[in-house]
């Protein structure tokens, strides 16, 4: 889709500013969001983490430390910024508070 390449270009060209940035992709269900995160997943040269709280089991707050800890890890080892991506967010218990 068109549209697609034009986030997924801008998402990018965002991603090149030195000052570090927040993106949140909302939107209806099925239109996109996770296409969009795991496309510029693997178009940038820069370090990834991918998570997603679609889980069977309950998922807690802790669930976003972890993973916010492991890209702080990852950045301090490589010396470089990360991207950390987390879908389906709204499925964590306690999300918008953490």
């Amino acid at each position: 889709m068109n549209f697609e390449r034009h986030l997924l270009s801008a998402l990018r060209e965002d991603l090149s500013q030195p000052t570090p940035v927040i993106h949140v992709l909302i939107g209806p269900r099925q239109v996109g969001k996770t296409t969009i995160a795991l496309q510029l997943q693997e178009s940038v040269k820069i370090p990834t983490i991918y998570a997603t709280a679609d889980s069977p089991v309950p998922l807690d707050s802790s669930w976003i430390e972890t993973h916010w800890k492991r890209a702080v890890t990852e950045s301090n080892t490589s010396k470089s910024p990360v991207i950390l991506i987390l879908d389906e967010l709204q499925k964590v218990r306690g999300w918008s508070e953490t």
